[in-house]
């Protein structure tokens, strides 16, 4: 058990104490104790001498599986969680000797079987004239698990960037930061490492240089947020390629960088008939990026990976329901995969963390849906995009944000895109609760229906799930 302070109570003389000193002694002692018990990082006491269990609180027995009583009076490596007896023993003497032991990354067992990855920090200290050591360790697994699907996220946007048939740049101050190897290619050189850190002038022929320094000005300036032109771009072997491109401006490794792609459209002065070709590949392009907008959001926030992309299934299902048109079916699609695109601008560490959120925090995540609305309402989408990013949290009966408009005046695309965002919301798992599964996703919904959200959409929702067999995106 912890050591504390022992007081004697006999009667065979004064108390050495005092009344008030005993009770502000057994108010420290009760106050230690709650903190103990109430952790939420694991606490292990231990014997500096033997390496004996004193005592363990409830949030480590919960974390490996003993019961209390298993681990009490064992050594450090008799317990079973420890993967190496040998390796435990000695990093206990040498503890001992140094007084402090930190791992970052230490696999443990559980009772079960059950590996988990825990930081693992230990102190030595004198307690009641008793040399102890405390142990505290923290679950760090979901933290692991996050960050190898962060990596193997970031694998997944690089192979799309690379395979992506335009050259997709990346300027800053002038310079070329990034480009693919499609660009480089398109450009004459073998490798786009040989284009890192050159002058983006170098590559633009001398008679569109203006009109190239022009649209770049545009885009810093912040006259607008997204710009197409063409130019003939100087390729490695002084022959030029008449190329067409799309820049947007946005931020890279935190500082102000102009991003887009580019495709070579030298062949349609040749022929008219590859001009609808290129078109065609430009939105092939314009679906890659925002494709590329959601995994990097992703990237930021692993817990919630997919839910733009099934938000946006559930709104086209919905609106197919409702007898919307291809065209406002695809707005949809797109606007749903961006709709959550100003959380880019909260904080990963508040998007990821487990737990309830402070009030300002809280406001911080609200601001996201102005935020995505400042983003998108420079970029010329053939859909409402923009105001659904801006809307998709108000409620009909103007109880929503960030406006608080309500009724008709939230675009029909808006009042989709909320049913759905909810319905996958509260299925799916998050960081501070687990998914609360279909039905009471659903039942969410139907509670709002002609109040939070319009009817004939809840309806239409409703329809696909409870009627049809629609089943929510994987």
């Amino acid at each position: 058990m912890i050591h504390s302070l022992q007081v004697s109570t006999s009667d065979s003389g004064p108390d050495p104490l005092g009344d008030a000193a005993r009770e502000s002694l057994r108010h420290s002692e009760s106050r230690y104790r709650r903190l103990f018990e109430t952790a939420q990082d694991g606490i292990l006491i231990l014997n500096a001498d033997t390496a004996q269990i004193d005592d363990a609180n409830p949030y480590l027995v919960n974390m490996l599986g003993y019961s209390h009583s298993d681990l009490l009076g064992k050594k450090l490596w008799e317990v079973g969680a420890f993967l190496d007896i040998a390796e435990s023993k000695e990093n206990f003497f040498a503890l001992q000797k140094a007084g402090y032991i930190r791992y970052d990354n230490l696999p443990l067992r559980t009772i079960n079987g059950d590996i988990i990855e825990v930081e693992f920090v230990s102190n030595c200290y004198v307690c009641d004239g008793v040399q102890v050591i405390q142990c505290d360790i923290r679950d760090i697994t979901n933290h692991k698990v996050a960050e190898r699907a962060l990596i193997s996220a970031e694998a997944k946007f690089r192979g799309l960037v690379e395979q992506v048939i335009a050259g997709i740049f990346i300027i800053q101050d002038g310079v070329v930061v990034y480009v693919n190897s499609r660009g480089a290619e398109i450009v004459g050189h073998g490798t786009a490492d040989e284009l890192i850190g050159t002058d983006l002038f170098r590559w633009v022929s001398e008679a569109d240089r203006d009109h190239v320094s022009e649209s770049m000005r545009q885009l810093t300036d912040g006259v607008t947020m997204s710009i197409a032109f063409s130019f003939a771009a100087l390729r490695l072997d002084g022959a030029t390629v008449e190329v067409c491109a799309n820049a947007a401006y946005a931020t890279h490794n935190g500082h102000p960088a102009v991003i887009g792609m580019f495709i070579d459209i030298s062949e349609k002065r040749r022929a008219a008939r590859e001009i609808q070709r290129y078109i065609v590949q430009l939105k092939t392009a314009l679906a890659s990026t925002v494709e590329v907008a959601t995994i990097i959001s992703e990237m930021r926030d692993p817990y919630t990976a997919g839910h733009e992309r099934r938000v946006a299934e559930i709104a086209v299902a919905i609106g197919a329901e409702l007898g919307l048109d291809s065209g406002r079916l695809e707005g949809l699609q797109v606007a749903g995969h961006l709709h959550d695109i100003g959380k880019m601008t909260v904080p990963a560490e508040i998007l990821t963390r487990p737990g309830k959120l402070r009030v300002t925090e809280f406001q911080l995540i609200q601001e996201h849906a102005q935020a995505g609305y400042d983003v998108l309402k420079g970029v010329e989408f053939p859909w409402p995009v923009a105001q659904v990013a801006l809307q998709h949290h108000e409620r009909l009966d103007g109880t929503g944000y960030p406006l608080g408009i309500r009724g008709k005046a939230i675009l029909l695309e808006s009042r989709i895109i909320a049913v759905a965002d909810v319905v996958e919301a509260m299925f799916s798992h998050r960081p501070y609760r687990a998914g609360l599964g279909l039905d009471k996703a659903l039942a969410e919904i139907e509670r709002g229906r002609g109040t939070a959200f319009d009817a004939d959409v809840v309806d239409a929702c409703l329809r696909l799930f409870r009627e049809k067999g629609y089943r929510l995106p994987s």
